[in-house]
This record gives structure tokens, C-alpha cells and sequence, in this order.
């Protein structure tokens, strides 16, 4: 997939490095990834454009419009993911012309004005940061929740713990060994700048008098007078070594391995807890105090106290929770806890797959069918077959029949590896495609199925048992049947017929332990790649039953899609994990299977229940 990402900003922001971050481990993935805007402070290895975006004069906006379609146009761009308003209201205006998916990640709380809170140059594909940005964007200005999915920013793991680091902190904050030092980390400018007059004018001092604690900022890239002269005026009361001061570094890692405490929000509080620091969230929005097992998912919420709703400070109380941290020892492994959960939810490798998915909506929404049909077959026999209960199997008559009225009508049937390259920008879909799917892999999907799909040329979904009991044991009711054998397998996945999982043994998933989910997916899954040397991305559930466990559980084994039976949203892309199928039965007569693959077919059939 070609990505763009655009951005507006002047000094290093937290919106630029989450950018980056998510650029570099994007091109992991081997996508084709560009950055544009005003400035690029972080490293990345990818092309980057330097463009005014941040220009918001309306002759200059127009100019970067034309700018971003000309770009997208020549360089086939598949996604647009503009990170600040001011980049999204150019990207609005371009993807218009060029039909381009557009995303937009809000990484702050908006102005309240007439123009934000009137007119979305947001999209219908938003990332909020955090949960509290979610509900200012739905309450505040009035955007519609279901186009908004909430994805913490995420951060590169394996560089930052694989680093060495800081011993001996002396040399790098000038203080002695013995003494604790408090690092603050933020840019100056805005609410941020607030913070540190606050510990300036009200912490430090305190701190400086009761304790041996020294405190260290590193700003960003502009520091204004009246905080220079604060700083100046401190370090003459209490010393230079008790109060450290550095500008913009492109490197903190020293800095926050070596602090003893950190204060910070957003990105900065992020950095610190998987490093294992203690750390006290301060951000914009709010004071929230030292981050703890305890509170770290409420915190989380506002992403450390950046983008909840504004709480004036308890300055007598801030100051007191401050000395007492400094005045009693730390407990052993402080920090340990929460450097766990903060691993597990910041990890860039697993937010770059939620944001994938949030790109693959926004190209379904764009480009694909809402209605797409999925019809569910499992026996194709020659004959009725005797004392079946259940109408599991139809006719070769009428199986032909049916063939070929989806070709009569120019039905293209696809199958789930086809969406999936569309759902990446390899292929577009056809003008009106269908999938036909088989559920158990019978031995007569290949004997009488396989001939007529080759003869019309169709290809289809099937989804096997994978157990070594090679009959239909689950079916106790039903006459017992062979299921198809590795070398009929491998002919019919040569031939375009995709295979997917149905699990081990059959299984209720719903019903299954943690464990027996887990070796239903991912045994059934390595079992049919090893068989076929290819990656398998689908998974029927049996007997149609799923919920939200076996639905994680899926997305955690790998697959892509999960396909249900009489269950699912109407709209086929709104969840890729519970698609939900048309059965066809021995009694659907040529009405009922052209009612099956008319769009209106599922909402009409809801509406009868």
C-alpha cells in the first residue's frame, strides 16, 4: 500500500514522533511510505517532502490542495492520513479529487470556535489518541462516534529496551550521585510552558529546601524570556547543580533511564513507564499524580492528563505529593508493574496493526460493495442422500443451475484472498462480486463441486477440519461422510479454490477453554500451511457460533477474516470477523437463490425475524 502521511508543525511535537514511529514500522510491513510537512525533526528513512502545510493563510491552503493532488495522482497514493487540523483541512479538499482513502489521527484537544465545531475536515475515518479526545470530539464538536476509533500512540519497543543504559548520572545532570533528581521533560510553548513556571515558581523551590532532590528540564525548541530568566533566577538561589537545563534534544533516552523520577504526559510519560521509571503524569488538560498499576488505565484515558477536560491545579497539594516522593525511599522494582502494561498497549507493532485496519475500512467504505453476498454451501452430491436431517448438501443439478445463473447475471465470485489484496491497494473488485464458500471440506467438494467451478471458472472459499478423523464425526444425526484427502487439497488450491480453517475438531469455540480455543485456531491454521506453503487468512466457526473472545482470538491467531453463518452486521465490512453467509439448501429453489445475491437480501431477511 503507498501511504502519506501529513503533518503541520513548527518545533517537535509528539504528533510528529508518533508519526514517524508509525511511518517506520509501516515500511516493515513493505508498504510505500512518504511524510510531508514543515518541518521532520525525528529520524526517518523514508522520502520526506518539506511543504508549508502549516501555512493557513486560504491562498496558501489552496496552493498546497493542488499541491497534494498533483502528488497523490502521480505517485498512486492509496492512503492520506493527515495528523493536525490544519492538515487535515488540505487532505479534506484533496482526497475529494482524487478519491483517495483519508484518515485522520487528532493527537490534542480542539479549539472550541465557530469553524471547528461547524464544519468536520476530519473525514469519516478518525483516530483519537486517547478516550477522553474521543468524547471532546463527539460532545464538543460534535462528530459522529461511529466514525471515531480510539488507538493509543505507539512507540518503537525493541529500540528503546535494547539499549544500554545510564549508570551514573552525575556527569550527565551535573549533580552528586546521592542526590535524587526530578527530570522534566515538555516543550515550552502553550499549556506545557504552564507547567514548568508552575514547578519553577511553586515545586522546585520547596523541593530545593526539604529535600536533597535536583530538578533537570529539557524544553523544546523555543524557550520564552520570562522562563529563562525564572530558570536564571533559581539556579542564583539554590545552585546550578540543583537545577539543570537543556534545550531541545533529539535524544532523552540518557536523560529518562537516568532521572529517578519523571514528569511528563503524553509521549514523554509514555517513554518513561516502559523504561520502568516512576512517573508522575502532568499534562496540559490536568495534574494527575504518580502512575500506578492501580490507576494506569483511568490515566491512560487522557493520555497521562493531556487531553482530559481542564482541571485548575491544587497547588498546596501538588507541592506536598512532590516532597513526600523525594523525602521516603523508593520501593524495589518501582515502576515494574506498570512498565508491563505500559509494554502491552504502546507497542508500535501491534497499534500499526489497528491502524491498518481503520486504512482497510476506509478503502471498503471508499470502493467496495456494503452488501456483498457470501453464500454458505457444505455436500454437492449427485443424489439426495438418505437420512439427512438437516439440508446440509444440495444437488449437482441444481449447484450448476446456480452457476450459472450468477455468470447469466455477471456475478464475479472472489474469494477472501482476492478482498484482502483489494483491502491492501494490490486489485480493485469486481463490478458485482459474490463468494461462494463450503463449509468441512467433504470429499465431494472436490468430486463434484471442483468440475463445475472449474467449468464456469469460479473460484471459492473452502474451510477444513483439519483432526485426523477424516469423517463428518460431529455430526452424530447426520450420515457419516469422507472429508478430502491432502493431495485433492492441494489439487483444488493450485486450481484458485482458497482453503480456510474450521477448526480442529469442530469445536463449539464458544464454549471452549482459553487454551482449546487457542489450539483450535492456531493448530488447524499451521496444520493447512504447512500442507499447502501458503498463509492461511480465513477461519469459518463452527456451527456459526461466535463472540467476542473467539473473535480476539481469532485476530490474535493471525487470520484476517472470521465468517459466521446467520450472525453479523447487514453491512459486510463493518466486522471483518463476523461476516455473516447466506445458506443455500437443498429446497432454495431459483427465486430463493436469486433473492440470496440481491443487496437487499439480508436487511429484507432481518426484518422478517
Amino acid at each position: 500500500m503507498n501511504i502519506l502521511h501529513v503533518l503541520s508543525q513548527f518545533e517537535v511535537t509528539g504528533a510528529e514522533v508518533y508519526a514517524a514511529t508509525l511511518a517506520s514500522e509501516q515500511q516493515k510491513q513493505e508498504h510505500t511510505v512518504i511524510l510531508i510537512s514543515d518541518t521532520l525533526h525525528v529520524p526517518f528513512r523514508g522520502v520526506y517532502i518539506q511543504q508549508a502545510i502549516g501555512n493557513r493563510s486560504y491562498r496558501h491552503r489552496w496552493k498546497n490542495i493542488r499541491f497534494l493532488i498533483r502528488f497523490i495522482r502521480e505517485n498512486n497514493i492509496h492512503v492520506v492520513h493527515a495528523h493536525s487540523r490544519a492538515a487535515s483541512w488540505v487532505c479534506f479538499f484533496a482526497v475529494r479529487f482524487t478519491k483517495t482513502v483519508f484518515i485522520s489521527t487528532v493527537h490534542g484537544r480542539q479549539h472550541l470556535h465557530f469553524s471547528s465545531t461547524t464544519w468536520n475536515v476530519y473525514g469519516k475515518n478518525i483516530i483519537a489518541i486517547s478516550e477522553t479526545l474521543k468524547d471532546h470530539l463527539v460532545e464538543e464538536l460534535g462528530l459522529n462516534q461511529n466514525h471515531i476509533s480510539q488507538i493509543a500512540n505507539g512507540l518503537n519497543i525493541e529500540s528503546w529496551l535494547g539499549r544500554s543504559r545510564i549508570q551514573f548520572k552525575s556527569d550527565l545532570f551535573n549533580v552528586p550521585d546521592s542526590g535524587r533528581v526530578l527530570l522534566l521533560v515538555g516543550r515550552l510553548s502553550g499549556p506545557k510552558g504552564d507547567i514548568v513556571r508552575f514547578f519553577l515558581k511553586e515545586v522546585f523551590p520547596n523541593l530545593a529546601r526539604q529535600t536533597n532532590a535536583s530538578l533537570f528540564i529539557i524544553s523544546g525548541m523555543q524557550v520564552p524570556d520570562d522562563i529563562s530568566q525564572l530558570i536564571h533566577d533559581a539556579q542564583q538561589t539554590f545552585g546550578s547543580g540543583r537545577l539543570g537545563f537543556k534545550d531541545f534534544q533529539k535524544d532523552i533516552f540518557p536523560y529518562l533511564s537516568a532521572a529517578d523520577i519523571v514528569v511528563g504526559a503524553g509521549r514523554v510519560a509514555m517513554e518513561a513507564l516502559i523504561l520502568g521509571k516512576p512517573t508522575v503524569a502532568f499534562g496540559e488538560s490536568t495534574y494527575e499524580g504518580l502512575i500506578t498499576e492501580e490507576n494506569f488505565y483511568r490515566l491512560s484515558e487522557s493520555n497521562f492528563g493531556d487531553t482530559g477536560p481542564h482541571r485548575p491545579l491544587d497547588k498546596e497539594s501538588i507541592v506536598r505529593e512532590f516532597t513526600a516522593l523525594f523525602q521516603r525511599p523508593f520501593p524495589e522494582n518501582t515502576g515494574a508493574g506498570v512498565q508491563q502494561l505500559a509494554l502491552k498497549m504502546f507497542d508500535i507493532r501491534n497499534i500499526e496493526k489497528e491502524v491498518s485496519k481503520i486504512y482497510q475500512s476506509g478503502r471498503a467504505r471508499l470502493f467496495a460493495p456494503a452488501s456483498l453476498p457470501v453464500l454458505m454451501f457444505h455436500r454437492v452430491v449427485p443424489e439426495p442422500p438418505l437420512h439427512s436431517k438437516y439440508g446440509l448438501w444440495i444437488t449437482t443439478s441444481d449447484f450448476e443451475r446456480q452457476l450459472f445463473s450468477l455468470r447469466r447475471r455477471r456475478y464475479s465470485p472472489i474469494t477472501l484472498e482476492h478482498y484482502r489484496d483489494f483491502l491492501i491497494g494490490k486489485t480493485m473488485l469486481p463490478a458485482k462480486p459474490v463468494i461462494l464458500t463450503f463449509d468441512d471440506g467433504y470429499r465431494d467438494n472436490f468430486t463434484h463441486a471442483f468440475p463445475l467451478l472449474k467449468k464456469f471458472a469460479f473460484p471459492a472459499v473452502v474451510f477444513l477440519v483439519t483432526g485426523r478423523r477424516r469423517t463428518n464425526f460431529w455430526d452424530a444425526d447426520e450420515p457419516q461422510e469422507l472429508l478430502m484427502c491432502d493431495a485433492e487439497i492441494r489439487e483444488m488450491s493450485a486450481a484458485g479454490i482458497e482453503f480456510g480453517s474450521h477448526t480442529v475438531s469442530h469445536a463449539d469455540l464458544t464454549c471452549s477453554s482459553a487454551e482449546e480455543l487457542r489450539c483450535e485456531l492456531m493448530d488447524s491454521k499451521k496444520t493447512l500451511e504447512d500442507l499447502l506453503g501458503k498463509s492461511i487468512i480465513s477461519l469459518a466457526y463452527p456451527y456459526g457460533k461466535v463472540n467476542k473472545a473467539v473473535k480476539t482470538a481469532a485476530d490474535e491467531a493471525g487470520y484476517s477474516f472470521g465468517v459466521a453463518a446467520d450472525s453479523g452486521p447487514l453491512i459486510f465490512y463493518d466486522d471483518f470477523f463476523e461476516i455473516r453467509r447466506s445458506q443455500v439448501f437443498p429446497w432454495t429453489g431459483s427465486f430463493g437463490f436469486w433473492k440470496k445475491t440481491q443487496p437487499w437480501y439480508l436487511r429484507y431477511k432481518q426484518k422478517k425475524k
